[in-house]
C-alpha cells in the first residue's frame, strides 16, 4: 500500500507539495518514489510504473534536471537550507 507524504523542514519552512510514495492499494503496479531534484531544490515525485530503476534515466518532472532517490535513506536534508533531519508527515494512504 502507498502512502501520501510531505517533506517539512522546521529550521527554514520549506514543505514539499504531497508526495506519493510506494505502490498503489488497488494497483500494486503503479509505483510512486520520492526524489531529490538539485537544480528546483524541491522534493519530487517521480513515477516508476513499468519502468526499470536500475536501467533508465529519471529527471525531474518540473525541470528535466538530474534527481536523487530517496528509496533507502535514513534521514532526509532540506534541499534549500541543507538543515539535517527533515520530518516526514503522512498524509494519507493511495
Amino acid at each position: 500500500m502507498g502512502e501520501t507524504s510531505v517533506f517539512s523542514c522546521s529550521a527554514c519552512g520549506y514543505e514539499s507539495s504531497k508526495i506519493r510514495w510506494g505502490a498503489g492499494s488497488m494497483d500494486a503496479t503503479i509505483r510512486f518514489l520520492p526524489a531529490l531534484c538539485r537544480n528546483c531544490k524541491d522534493i519530487v515525485e517521480i513515477e516508476l510504473t513499468r519502468r526499470d530503476l536500475l536501467v533508465e534515466n529519471f529527471t525531474c518532472p518540473a525541470c528535466d534536471g538530474t534527481i536523487f532517490f530517496f528509496e533507502r535513506a535514513e534521514s532526509f536534508t532540506c534541499p534549500r537550507c541543507g538543515a539535517p533531519d527533515m520530518s516526514v508527515l503522512q498524509h494519507g494512504y493511495w
